[in-house]
């Protein structure tokens, strides 16, 4: 969002904070008065399956060293082996990797005093939207949901870009128009290419007809942030395109447009003020926000004793956070003991005796924070094997204590005025790797120096899809189980509860196989904390990540709740943006 600067003793936004990291921003709030006049360069004319892992008969528990009765002891190679160093003896524990926004404060031990609750959690989460039968499916349904999609999608090229109307990129036509749709490959099972990309139109905008691309030599690109250099594509990914369809086989693309940037968020002052800088009950009294965020498995593939859980929780009861945000799985499926059946617990009770327990002890010791737990497709305990996947259920199979939250996969919630978009589903890998990138120019070329800092960074970009499609998953079709991906069971007669909504979150947590990270992108912090189990690691330590999140100033906050911006006319206690990517650090830990 383009800020506004004050004139002398005028208000600007900016002093709402202490520092000027640039960032490509969200969109900001429609204007009422804005110009809806159409840019002359945009005139326009009239499911996998997913097999059964083989499971060898079950030998001796390595949880009690007995073998059950009747069962012989299995062969070497199905007993899993023990990691070359116990994870006990891992070197560099608990010391941090990365930081994001590392001029920032940690809190004080002063700060961290108190064993009161000091935020507001929000969720408009409904469990019974998630109550529906899974494998009921009816092609005219999907068909109907994927359809809506792209007619969603050209409501907002309309909107932004100014255009009037669509085009039909199956009707032979010698002028350029303006036409919007779907990639996709071939087949569900092919790879898009430079050759191989097709357009899938709506119904209603041209006959839900596909049409094969032609990527002229000179295609540019509008939207993408300056100094990009080209655009990445991917199945499912929702475009804009100018060109033409001179034989009717193919539609030859000039320009290509891409989804424009989700809303950003607003919150009144006076309300963030009071969560920010008030003394009462859920109220920060001025000190940062703290958040620890972790993503299974939890322990390593050798046992089942959970000892990386421990071993994070032991630095989150030290730290008493304000809130720990967890993501499955929790009783993970693909463990080498439960695959083997090498395991003499149900896995409701494994999830008491290793998780429960341990979430109760922290809890007793560190009431003010509160704990959200979000399942994973290969959680044991979860009921629900599609996505969007419903919460765990936690009474009383679990026996979870008060202060933990169930919350759904995908999910979105606020702590105090900070909206949070939680997937478990490893989404930015099925970006990544079903992805291929065009070389082309921009259609308005960056000035110098005017280039965008991530424009190039790949990563950046698998980001933007996820946010710029405004869902957790944007990927259609889903690309086939791998050794790096699971399968996905994507219900998309229930897509709506993959959306992110029209306001953009201030942070999303998306766990992926890759290397952990954090990126700005758009004005929001995109995090993936990896595992805190990692086979792949020196005693299977994973990473897992630390967010402190400062408060704005209190007195400029003061001047906006009682007189407003008043270098720009605006009104008292208008909402304002949250800009948290300004003023939260991220600190990645190794376990």
């Amino acid at each position: 969002m383009n800020t506004h600067r004050a004139q002398a003793n005028g208000f600007s936004v900016d002093n709402l904070f202490s520092i000027g990291t640039d960032a490509t921003p969200k969109r900001s709030r429609p204007s009422s008065t804005a110009s809806a006049s159409r840019p002359s360069h945009l005139s326009s004319s009239p499911s996998h399956a997913q097999q059964t892992p083989y499971r060898p008969t079950p030998g001796p528990s390595k949880l009690n060293g007995s073998s059950p009765a009747g069962f012989p002891s299995p062969a070497t190679p199905a007993t899993p082996s023990a990691p070359v160093i116990p994870f006990a003896t891992r070197a560099n524990k608990l010391t941090v990797q990365e930081t994001l926004n590392g001029h920032l404060a940690l809190p004080t031990s002063a700060q961290l005093a108190g064993s009161n609750i000091r935020v507001a959690l929000a969720s408009s989460t409904n469990p019974k939207d998630y109550d529906y039968r899974i494998a009921y499916e009816r092609p005219m349904e999907r068909s109907e949901v994927l359809d809506g999609l792209i007619d969603e999608a050209a409501q907002i090229f309309k909107e932004y870009y100014g255009i009037e109307e669509f085009g039909d990129p199956g009707i032979q036509s010698q002028e350029d128009i303006l036409v919007v749709g779907r990639l996709c490959p071939e087949t569900d099972a092919a790879k898009m290419t430079e050759t191989s990309t097709w357009l899938e139109s709506s119904r209603m905008l041209g006959s839900g007809s596909r049409v094969l691309l032609k990527f002229e030599p000179d295609m540019k690109v509008r939207g993408a942030p300056p100094g990009s250099g080209g655009m990445g594509m991917f199945p499912g990914c929702l475009v804009g395109l100018k060109g033409q369809n001179g034989g009717g086989k193919l539609f030859s693309v000039k320009e290509v447009l891409m989804m424009p940037p989700i809303d950003a968020t607003y919150t009144a002052p006076s309300e963030i003020l009071a969560r920010q800088y008030g003394t009462g009950p859920k109220e920060l009294g001025g000190n940062p926000m703290s958040v620890i965020v972790a993503a299974g498995p939890y322990t390593v593939d050798s046992n089942l004793d959970y000892e990386p859980l421990q071993a994070m929780l032991g630095l989150v009861q030290e730290e008493r956070p304000d809130v720990l945000i967890l993501t499955g799985p929790f009783v993970d499926a693909e463990h080498p003991l439960i695959t083997s059946g090498d395991v003499d617990e149900f896995p409701t009770q494994l999830f008491r005796s290793r998780i429960t327990t341990k979430l109760a002890h922290l809890l007793a010791n560190s009431p003010r924070t509160a704990v959200i737990l979000v399942p994973n497709g290969r959680d044991l305990t979860s009921q629900h094997a599609a996505f969007p996947q419903a919460p765990l259920v936690k009474e009383p199979e679990l026996g979870l204590p008060k202060g933990v939250r169930l919350l759904p996969n995908p999910t979105m919630f606020s702590i105090n005025e900070v909206v949070f978009g939680v997937a478990s589903v490893d989404t930015l890998w099925s970006l990544k790797s079903s992805e291929f990138f065009r070389k082309c120019a921009d259609a308005e070329p960056a000035k110098p120096g005017e280039e965008d800092p991530s424009a190039k960074d790949v990563m950046a970009r698998t980001c933007r899809h996820l946010l710029r499609h405004r869902s957790f998953y944007p990927v259609f079709p889903s690309p086939p189980p791998s050794k790096m991906l699971d399968a996905l069971n994507l219900d998309i007669t229930h897509y709506d509860l993959v959306k992110m909504g029209s306001s953009g979150p201030d942070i999303v947590i998306a766990p992926s196989i890759q290397k952990h990270f954090t990126r700005i992108v758009d004005s929001t912090i995109i995090l993936n904390p990896s595992f805190l189990s990692k086979s792949s690691a020196p005693a299977s330590a994973g990473t897992f990540a630390r967010l402190t999140i400062q408060p704005m100033d209190q007195e400029n906050l003061n001047e906006l709740a009682h007189t407003g911006m008043v270098d720009v006319g605006g009104e008292p206690d208008e909402p304002v943006e949250h800009r948290v990517w300004e003023r939260c650090r991220v600190d990645i830990i190794k376990v």
